[in-house]
């Protein structure tokens, strides 16, 4: 079932609402910083895959789970940490079911 998430924008402290619907948010959102940058008056990151160049715009919850899975895999020992791992197939997982373009560009 996709519903809209709530959560309190890092950069503003004010409480805010997806325009999309997702699917359960993959984390505890509390433990998470979620930042709501206005670009021409949405709420869109540019992302870019280090590895192609290829740029992809996210929303902030997307761009939150994309720093999550991005910066796991940036921890020592993340290879041998089952928490991490099963972190990152999470992330991975909610991308491809929520916004498979993205994933297809930007996690692939």
């Amino acid at each position: 079932m996709k519903q809209t998430i709530e959560y309190i924008c890092g950069c503003c402290n004010e409480k805010r609402t997806s325009e999309k619907e997702y699917t359960k948010y993959p984390y505890d959102i509390s433990d998470c910083m979620i930042v709501c940058e206005k670009v021409d008056n949405k709420c869109l990151l540019e992302v870019k895959n280090p590895f192609s160049g290829a740029v992809y715009k996210l929303d902030p919850i997307e761009e939150s789970i994309y720093s999550i899975i991005m910066g796991s895999q940036m921890i020592p020992g993340y290879n041998t940490n089952e928490k991490l791992i099963r972190g990152v197939r999470e992330g991975l997982n909610w991308f491809r079911t929520n916004n498979a373009k993205a994933y297809m560009v930007l996690l692939d």
